[in-house]
């Protein structure tokens, strides 16, 4: 391709953007509020970013249901990704977070649609083609996912590593090669990695089952690069297998029971193996649900968030392209979404059951429809591409025969036209995109239509006339944004006390919370919720003595008392060993436990962030000190300077003894190597993609 047609190219792809931006404007200037998913994503990356900007790599998250470990939270939004570095680049520059945030999503969003631009013009080598499915898949409901959701932090990296391993496959080169490498990390360390790996394997069989005949040239390839960059490739495939490091730890985790996901089993909790396991009775909304409630909002005027949508444009060029012959790439796309689409029903086809029984991974999806969004709808615009492709094909080959292809155009948009009637429910632009078409594809037969401007003018229009009408709809439904999101507070200050709890105003219905350490879920389902709130109101507790219990036998009603009445006694599991010391030395105690505020005598709060607290206590007599965030095997405990005891204490929270007098106490989660690897592979990731830039732009 010259460099006037790149330019141009570039210019039509850019305007596409530009016109995508404009119709979600509202969302991508914070008028309209995030919903569902996405504000929790929202949170977290802000969470995340904030602490990076000052230095601090969170592994805990004190703010979140009383403390809990973050890992879960980095592995969902994919902390190794390049990516936050834009968002954290445009707020130290002094842009807002949320504006920051919501424009480096849409230009990440865009980054996705502009590989699969380039993997388009890899297989077809046609701008018109691959232009067509530019935008049809950015202005595909996926965009709309965005802002409810966090379908882009897969997708975006899922068809980049596609569009890598096929320029990679043809001509092997170090940035595609890189490329492929970072995607792979990026995927491999997100929360549950075997949608990609799914995708990815089943990818590989039926490539292999229908393109057996070019698996040899493939493989030479490979080799002979493999061989030329030795080091390169065993550096990358070293990290590659380092990547998965982290949700390796996390599985892990969560299997001993350090955190847990209650919300995920449903009423299904006896006999479930995994916290991250999903029982098969809670899996009650499938690929097949997920079409049929879009098919219920098949009244543009009705559009709204997680309908699955491609615009109109698309069925068209399906429908016209049933005339071409069929290729063998169309075979192996159909069949790939095909057999995962089987795969992925829960209920009334034998294929997930079999699965679910046999493989381990099935049991940590619980949203299998995500999979239409992750995958299925870039492969079917890549079908409705391959019917495209299909149809021109026979048009080169058959020149003879244009007066016949232009009836057989007319008819299949009468076709089209009659059933757009017979819905009843269609908008008046998706008559126009028929209309629009119908000119469109007759220019085409006739040879009167070229991929110059005229042509990528009519192609632009009817493509986009009806989503524009549609998103147009959907912005009138949104909602505005007035109240702030949950995270949206300063992460450096340390809350010692909360007001009063009134009775009254707490409910004693319990709700199954999303996620939780173990211990603190435990006591939120077994204590009553005005004993629990009262007792939280205080960070920092002093008591004098611990009563110690057996971890399996724990009394609760005595444990709901002692919050009520504020007692001067923690209660300790008893598997610390006889070394457990149980009194301090104070010669008599009121009987109360001594909350810390800010005019306690003594106390001063010295630091605190994500993974830290350090404070400061002069006290006449040797005391426990209560610190009511969640306790986790990783969190350690210093007494001026010197490794002391932590206990976990009242069920869920961490304790240690104090001596008398003046000293410096400090609480840190985490160990050592926990941040060298989220660090190096942070690091390595960003090396990766200065790589893929300088690569790509050598000669």
């Amino acid at each position: 391709m010259s460099a006037s047609q790149r330019l141009t190219a570039a210019f039509w792809i850019f305007l596409g953007f530009i016109v995508w931006v404009f119709s979600f404007r509202g969302f991508l200037t914070s008028r309209f509020d995030l919903i569902s998913d996405a504000t929790s994503y929202y949170d977290h990356t802000r969470f995340f970013v904030d602490n990076l900007s000052r230095g601090v790599y969170p592994l805990w998250d004190p703010f979140w249901c009383h403390g809990v470990s973050n890992d879960f939270f980095l592995r969902r939004i994919g902390a190794l990704n390049p990516f936050y570095l834009l968002i954290l680049s445009l707020k130290l520059v002094g842009i807002p977070y949320t504006l920051a945030y919501l424009s480096s999503l849409g230009a990440y969003y865009w980054s996705g649609a502009i590989a699969f631009y380039l993997l388009a013009m890899r297989v077809y080598q046609d701008r018109f083609i691959a232009y067509a499915g530019y935008l049809m898949l950015l202005f595909s409901a996926l965009g709309t996912r965005l802002f409810d959701s966090y379908m882009m932090l897969v997708t975006v990296p899922l068809i980049w590593f596609f569009y890598c391993l096929t320029a990679f496959s043809q001509t092997p080169k170090k940035h595609f090669f890189l490329g492929m490498m970072l995607s792979f990390m990026i995927l491999a360390s997100t929360y549950i990695p075997f949608y990609f790996l799914i995708i990815l394997g089943l990818f590989l069989l039926i490539f292999s089952f229908i393109y057996f005949d070019q698996i040899p040239g493939i493989f030479h390839r490979w080799v002979g690069f493999f061989k030329e960059n030795k080091i390169l490739v065993f550096l990358s495939l070293i990290l590659l297998l380092f990547s998965f490091c982290p949700i390796i730890l996390f599985f892990h985790d969560s299997a001993h029971g350090q955190m847990v996901l209650p919300i995920r089993h449903g009423s299904a909790v006896a006999g479930v193996e995994h916290t991250l396991t999903v029982p098969h009775q809670t899996l009650d909304w499938g690929a097949v649900e997920d079409l049929f409630y879009s098919y219920y909002f098949s009244d543009m005027r009705l559009f709204k968030f997680a309908v699955v949508y491609v615009p109109f444009f698309s069925i068209i060029v399906l429908a016209v392209g049933l005339m071409g012959r069929i290729s063998r790439r169309a075979v192996f796309i159909f069949l790939l979404g095909l057999v995962l689409f089987c795969s992925i029903v829960p209920h009334g086809l034998p294929f997930y059951d079999f699965f679910y029984k046999h493989l381990f991974f099935l049991k940590y999806f619980r949203n299998l429809h995500f999979f239409i969004w992750f995958f299925l709808i870039p492969l079917f615009v890549f079908l409705v591409l391959e019917h495209w492709h299909m149809f021109t094909d026979m048009m080169a080959k058959n020149p003879q025969r244009k007066w016949v292809l232009l009836a057989y155009v007319l008819a299949m948009h009468l076709i089209v036209f009659l059933f757009v009637y017979c819905m009843r429910d269609a908008v008046p632009s998706t008559y126009l995109t028929v209309l629009l078409s119908l000119v469109f594809w007759s220019l085409m037969v006739l040879q009167y239509l070229k991929a110059n401007a005229w042509g990528f003018v009519l192609l632009t229009l009817t493509i986009l006339i009806q989503p524009l009408e549609a998103y147009y709809y959907f912005s009138l439904k949104a909602k505005p944004h007035v109240n702030r999101y949950e995270y949206e507070f300063s992460y450096t200050s340390f809350n010692l006390n909360d007001a009063p709890v009134d009775p009254a105003s707490v409910s004693p219905a319990k709700e199954a919370l999303y996620y939780a350490s173990g211990g603190y879920n435990f006591i939120y389902q077994n204590v009553g919720n005005y004993a629990l709130a009262k007792y939280l109101q205080n960070k920092l507790i002093l008591v004098d003595s611990l009563r110690p219990q057996d971890r399996q036998q724990v009394n609760l009603a005595d444990l709901e008392r002692d919050f009520l009445t504020v007692n001067d006694t923690a209660v300790v599991f008893n598997d610390k060993g006889s070394n457990l010391k149980l009194r301090g030395n104070a010669p008599q105690t009121s009987g109360k436990a001594q909350p810390i505020d800010r005019n306690t005598n003594g106390f001063k709060l010295l630091a605190f962030d994500a993974d830290h607290l350090r404070l400061a206590l002069d006290l006449p007599y040797e005391k426990f000190l209560i610190y009511n965030d969640s306790y986790d095997p990783y969190w350690r405990v210093s007494v001026n300077h010197h490794q002391a005891p932590l206990y976990e204490v009242n069920g869920a929270f961490k304790g240690a003894w104090i001596p008398a007098g003046q000293s410096v106490v400090e609480f840190s989660y985490g160990c050592w190597w926990q941040y060298a690897m989220n660090i190096l592979l942070s690091i390595c990731t960003f090396i990766f993609f200065l790589g893929i830039i300088y690569y790509a732009l050598l000669p």
